[in-house]
């Protein structure tokens, strides 16, 4: 008899990060549970039992918490090994996913994310916008990086589709949204190659990140 299907409950709401864990549960083929009560979801009391700061995304695995995307889109490949979506654990390729998520969330989302605080999110008496153009400044540097990976392959792990893409696609089309990749076609070639996959969910990502 089959294993029962993992339990999973998804706090998102549409144009967070949370959008690639439902990517994930997508190409996964695992039935939950989504909790997307808009942008009232982020800081409610419901949140404090997934995340601490009670932002999204957040999840329950089987009954456990867990937050963080990367995290969050990890856990659900490893469930369906099957589905070759990352790396088993101790191989070259999860190193490889481990190294570009890394490199996605430390040397490209970061920068994006504070321009979007700076510039969006936060209350106009709390910006600090001194810093703006050096955020795009160092987000083109780490897509440079990305861009001349992605000129002999299609993907970055294997050369096949896989989760690490999902993170990494995310940041370079915030990065879009900023006007930062104008100048790198290979960039732009992977986000269309991507948003052709039927689960693709990176039409969602809008102005406010979360």
């Amino acid at each position: 008899m089959a294993d029962p299907a993992p339990s999973i409950t998804l706090y998102e709401y549409g144009p967070s990060r949370s959008a690639r864990c439902r990517w994930t549960l997508l190409e996964a083929g695992l039935p939950f549970t989504s909790v997307d009560e808009g942008p009232s979801l982020v800081g409610s009391e419901r949140l404090k039992p997934f995340h601490p700061l009670k932002k999204v995304p957040a999840a329950e695995i089987n009954g456990k918490p867990l937050f963080e995307s990367a995290a969050i889109c990890t856990a659900i490949a490893d469930l369906v090994p099957e589905h070759q979506l990352v790396g088993a654990s101790g191989s070259w390729a999860r190193a490889e996913h481990d190294q570009w998520v890394s490199f996605t969330l430390s040397e490209m989302e970061c920068w994006v994310w504070n321009t979007d605080m700076n510039s969006r999110v936060l209350p106009e008496e709390k910006r600090i916008s001194a810093h703006l153009r050096q955020n795009g400044a160092l987000f083109r540097r780490g897509a440079r990086v990305m861009d001349s990976v992605l000129a002999d392959r299609e993907y970055l792990v294997g050369n096949r589709f896989t989760i690490t893409d999902i993170i990494a696609s995310f940041a370079v089309k915030w990065g879009q949204s900023q006007g930062l990749i104008d100048d790198f076609n290979h960039l732009q070639n992977y986000l269309e190659r991507l948003d052709t996959r039927p689960h693709s969910t990176l039409n969602r990502i809008g102005n406010f990140q979360t």
